[in-house]
C-alpha cells in the first residue's frame, strides 16, 4: 500500500514537472517577438503590478532600433497605462494614462496586423472597449451636437483598436451621418454592408465575436436604423433586419445581456 501511495506521488510530480516545462516553453514562445526578444522583464513588472515601471520601461523598448518593430512593447505599455488610468494614485503623474492607453493600444494594433499575439492582447482590447462603449452610449444618449463629434471621435478609435469590429465601423458611419460628414458616412457603409448581410444570412455570427463587438453591433444596427428611418425608410428596414438572427430574441451566442430595444425597433419597421 505504502508503495502504491509512493509511486502514485512519484508519478504525479512527474507529470506536474513536464507540465511546467511545457507550460513555460508554451509562455517564452508567445512572448517571443520578430527579433527574437522575450519581454520577461515586462511581464513580471505588469504582473506584479509595477504599472509605473513597465509603463516606462515598454517605452524604451518602442525606441530601440532592434525592438520598435515589435508589436509587443506596444501592447506592454497599452496594458501598464490602462492599468494606471483606473487608479487614482496615478491621476496626478498620469492624468492623461486613459488616452495614452488607447494611443498604444492603436499602435500595438498597427504592429500586429495579423493578431499574432491574439491570446495576449484579445482580453484587454475586449475590456478597454467595453468601457469606451459606456461613453460612447452616454454621449449617444445626451444627444448634442458636442456629444455626437465626443462619440464619433471615440468610435473611431474602437475600430483603430480592434479593426475587425465592424460594429464601430458602421456606428461611425451612422456618426458621421448625423454631424453632416454625409461622404464618410458613406465610405464606411460600403465597408460594413458585406459584413451586414453575412450577418442576416448566418445565426452564428455572434459566436465567433468578442463582448465588446456583439455591443457594439447591436448599438450601431439600432442607431443606423433611428437616424435613417425618416430619411431612408427602405435602407434602414433593410439594416436593422440583419440583426434579426443575432438580437430579435435570445441567442446561445450571446455574450451582452438581452435587451428589448431591438426587438421593439424592428417590429416599428414592420
Amino acid at each position: 500500500m505504502k508503495n502504491s501511495t509512493f509511486e502514485s506521488l512519484l508519478s504525479f510530480r512527474i507529470h506536474l514537472k513536464i507540465f511546467a516545462t511545457l507550460f513555460l516553453i508554451h509562455t517564452s514562445l508567445i512572448l517571443t517577438s520578430q527579433s527574437d526578444n522575450t519581454y520577461d522583464d515586462l511581464l513580471v513588472l505588469l504582473v506584479n503590478e509595477d504599472y509605473k515601471d513597465c509603463f516606462n520601461k515598454s517605452i524604451k523598448y518602442t525606441t530601440k532600433d532592434k525592438t520598435k518593430k515589435d508589436p509587443l512593447p506596444y501592447l506592454f505599455a497599452a496594458k501598464s497605462a490602462y492599468r494606471m488610468s483606473r487608479d487614482h494614485k496615478f491621476t496626478e503623474e498620469f492624468p492623461k494614462a486613459y488616452k495614452t492607453a488607447i494611443s498604444y493600444t492603436t499602435k500595438y494594433r498597427k504592429k500586429d496586423k495579423k493578431y499574432v499575439y491574439k491570446e495576449d492582447a484579445e482580453e484587454f482590447i475586449n475590456e478597454f472597449k467595453l468601457n469606451i462603449y459606456e461613453e460612447i452610449e452616454n454621449y449617444i444618449l445626451e444627444a448634442t451636437e458636442k456629444t455626437y463629434g465626443k462619440a464619433l471621435g471615440l468610435s473611431r478609435k474602437v475600430f483603430y483598436m480592434d479593426p475587425d469590429d465592424f460594429g464601430a465601423k458602421l456606428l461611425f458611419s451612422t456618426l458621421c451621418a448625423i454631424t453632416k460628414d454625409r461622404t464618410t458616412a458613406r465610405e464606411y457603409f460600403v465597408i460594413c454592408e458585406p459584413k451586414l448581410k453575412e450577418c442576416g444570412d448566418n445565426k452564428f455570427t455572434l459566436k465567433h465575436m468578442t463582448k465588446s463587438q456583439q455591443l457594439f453591433l447591436r448599438l450601431s444596427i439600432i442607431e443606423y436604423a433611428k437616424y435613417y428611418k425618416e430619411k431612408d425608410k427602405t435602407k434602414a428596414k433593410e439594416v436593422i433586419g440583419y440583426g434579426k438572427h443575432l438580437f430579435y430574441d435570445e441567442n446561445d451566442f450571446s455574450k451582452i445581456e438581452y435587451s428589448l430595444d431591438y426587438k421593439f425597433l424592428h417590429d416599428d419597421f414592420n
